[in-house]
């Protein structure tokens, strides 16, 4: 019987570096590259001195998000034979989120003094993406010969566009990693497509763990909620900012908003957008035409009339321009659109900000949320404190599934082992007492950071 050993690189554990190491029977291959957001310089990176140099047969990306395929360079360069497979819908798009990576890093070298920065270059960038091996959703993909053969097959995971589960089998053993996954359908994009496999080993996200699940929740009512805010904002004559992460989340925006107006559920009004995500704007438009998702087009832009925010900006003072602003980042992180126009709105009653989904608690987006009405927030980056008076709302428009969704789900696989990750130790404590009484027959893994599992 082919053994499985699986380790985890994220040398935090948690939610950042994602980063696993299989050895698979004869095969040797990472399953995602990130980089963790919270650390900055070789700490962002997994541990991959724990894999001898020239040793992989493949590196796998599941999406790209920086958090899975944010290393892929540094880790590609040390395993030049190493083939580079993920989705034809994540292989069009993930030079641009490394070359945007590239750019930001050349950035904090000069103002934080990280000399190690960039960790690549772009020339190294071109390099891996003549390596790709771009697979099609739902067609398995053969390596090796005879005995040796290692089968692999990607379903779309829900999540992003191009972000793929993927089942991995060898001599009658099966591996199947769900990637960050999401069951519920968004505006631009269906639901998770995973058949019951009843795997070996279910490597399981369980990023929503610690979010208990709220009855009439569901993404639709949500939606109807956000749109009543943001309306009412408009109307009360102020402008609302929806921060938003530049891959996946703005243009879903964008096709709701669209929609809404429509629709009538929004007041005609100006729609700004800018950045990295109006480059995805053009990625999506054409994985769409090639591939027939996501359901987006370009023309959006025109049929919305979007322009790009002001660049003339002041804290303290309104922007010159009042409309719905879908600008990144998703955090408030500093030096974004987002961080900018935060600071020019939250001193007016009149003007709303609402979140759409997760903001750590150490970022801005995080300690803004916390904020209440009257009491001063500090924008470090700018040198500016005010008093908060405009409206803080926060919506949940996850790209995760619910808890209970992943329950269901790992019931469903009747796995042998299920091994919990992408998650911090409360979510992951939880799954380990539900899935006791759910998978009574599941061997439970909650592998510590570098710490090998044998399957």
């Amino acid at each position: 019987m082919a053994t499985i050993k699986i380790t985890d690189l994220n040398r935090e554990g948690g939610i950042g570096a994602n980063s696993y190491h299989v050895e698979f029977g004869p095969w040797r291959f990472v399953v995602d590259t990130g980089l963790h957001p919270k650390f900055a310089g070789y700490e962002a990176l997994p541990t991959y001195s724990q894999i001898p140099d020239d040793s992989l047969d493949f590196i796998l990306v599941t999406h790209a998000h920086l958090d899975h395929l944010g290393s892929l360079p540094v880790l590609a360069r040390r395993h030049p034979d190493a083939k580079i497979i993920m989705s034809s819908g994540t292989s069009a798009i993930a030079g641009r989120m490394l070359r945007n990576s590239v750019q930001i890093m050349k950035i904090q070298r000069s103002e934080l003094g990280i000399s190690e920065y960039p960790l690549y270059t772009r020339g190294e960038i071109t390099v891996v993406e003549d390596q790709i091996l771009p697979m099609e959703f739902l067609r398995p993909f053969r390596l090796g010969e005879d005995k040796d053969t290692l089968e692999i097959e990607l379903h779309p995971s829900g999540h992003i566009p191009g972000a793929a589960a993927v089942r991995m089998t060898y001599a009658g053993r099966t591996i199947l990693f769900s990637g960050d996954i999401q069951f519920q359908h968004q505006q631009i994009l269906d639901g998770a497509y995973v058949p019951e496999i009843r795997p070996d080993l279910l490597v399981m996200e369980t990023t929503r763990g610690a979010t208990p699940s709220s009855p009439g929740n569901d993404r639709e009512t949500v939606i109807s909620k956000l749109l009543e805010t943001i309306s009412k904002i408009l109307k009360q004559g102020g402008s609302c900012l929806v921060p938003v992460f530049a891959l996946g989340r703005m243009q879903e925006m964008l096709a709701v908003v669209q929609m809404a107006l429509h629709n009538g559920k929004l007041p005609p009004c100006q729609v700004f957008c800018s950045g990295l995500g109006m480059d995805i704007v053009n990625y999506f438009d054409l994985l769409s035409r090639k591939k027939g998702y996501p359901r987006f087009d370009r023309s959006i832009l025109k049929d919305l009339g979007v322009r790009p925010p002001s660049r003339d900006l002041k804290p303290g003072r309104n922007p010159g321009n009042k409309g719905l602003y879908l600008v990144s980042s998703g955090m408030l992180v500093e030096k974004t659109p987002s961080y900018n126009l935060a600071a020019s709105l939250i001193q007016d009653p009149a003007n709303g900000i609402c979140f759409i989904g997760y903001c750590d608690p150490d970022t801005p987006g995080g300690q803004l949320k916390t904020t209440k009405p009257g009491e001063n927030f500090y924008f470090e980056e700018l040198n500016h404190e005010t008093t908060l008076q405009a409206e803080i709302h926060n919506f949940d428009l996850t790209g995760h599934a619910e808890r209970s969704e992943l329950l269901d789900f790992a019931q469903k696989q009747k796995a042998d082992s299920i091994l919990l990750t992408h998650g911090d130790q409360e979510a992951r404590q939880w799954f380990i007492d539900k899935l006791e009484d759910v998978c009574p027959s599941s061997r439970i893994l909650n592998p510590k950071p570098g710490e090998t599992i044998k399957v």
